[in-house]
């Protein structure tokens, strides 16, 4: 094991015969049983950083491609160079086209909103916000322009303006074969999926998983939380092992240039072995 550490440190998923879970609760584990496909296509609204928390990277690293929108251009930046093969948009998503406020939270990137009285809650417990115009559109302008064929599944976290997506998305043109929605004020959005024929498939603590009508037989993949028998590994904990690896490779590379004799250790014991033989 530990020489095959060495030589697959960029890939321990490889290693351990494991997929790497990037996601903040393993929403990515529970879709990855839906969808085995080494292609397919997703939706992220609220995507945040590229890798940290990410319900698609994943997938992405699969061989997937999709759609990445997130308003806040510090981690946009980040996401549009990481992730070249998708389409990344730098915009906020609403129920209208137009310029809201963004509150963006200077501590945790996901705290940002669009909600001013959520934002005032945050700054009531010590969290600095910074204000910024943002423009806004709807997701079904963004599927109309974007979206090339069948949308596997539509990730919403948009820190309680749920809502507002869902109320600008077309459904009944483009409907994803999996959605999960941060449980932010539920009873605020779950109205407005009414009538659209979205299957209830699983609550994660966080997130509210929903399958399309047509796909009814991907429930059984909702059917229990992400588990040993899933054979996963949480990306920290791959961040730590490389980690640990990097440090035993900079030791052992220490210790060979303590055993190498120097130059000059060299020349003096070849003063000395000169002397030794005079002396004899």
């Amino acid at each position: 094991m530990d020489d095959a550490l060495t030589m697959h440190w960029l890939r321990l998923e490889d290693v351990f015969g494991k997929a790497v879970s990037y996601a903040q609760n393993y929403e990515d584990i529970l879709l990855s049983r839906a969808f085995r496909e080494p292609e397919g296509f997703y939706l992220d609204v609220g995507a945040n950083h590229p890798t940290f928390h990410s319900v698609t990277r994943l997938f992405y690293d699969r061989g997937w491609r999709g759609i990445n929108i997130e308003p806040s251009p510090v981690v946009f930046e980040r996401l549009a160079a990481e992730r070249p093969r998708d389409i990344n948009l730098n915009l906020g998503i609403s129920d209208a086209e137009g310029t809201l406020t963004f509150f963006e939270s200077l501590v945790y990137h996901g705290w940002s909103t669009f909600r001013p009285d959520l934002a005032e809650h945050y700054r009531g417990q010590g969290v600095a916000m910074a204000e910024r115009a943002v423009p806004v559109t709807t997701l079904a302008q963004v599927c109309a322009e974007h979206v090339p064929g069948p949308i596997d599944f539509l990730k919403i976290d948009a820190e309680g303006f749920e809502r507002e997506v869902l109320l600008g998305s077309d459904f009944l043109r483009w409907r994803p074969r999996v959605m999960l929605i941060e449980n932010s004020w539920p009873e605020v959005w779950e109205p407005a999926l009414e009538g659209l024929n979205y299957l209830p498939a699983a609550f994660d603590g966080l997130n509210r998983f929903f399958v399309r009508a047509e796909d009814e037989h991907l429930l059984s993949s909702f059917a229990t939380m992400a588990n040993v028998l899933d054979n996963f590994i949480p990306h920290e904990v791959v961040r730590l092992i490389r980690g640990l690896v990097d440090q035993r490779d900079e030791a052992r590379a220490e210790i060979a240039a303590l055993k190498e004799p120097t130059r000059l250790t060299r020349r003096l014991k070849s003063v000395v072995r000169c002397l030794t033989r005079r002396a004899g």
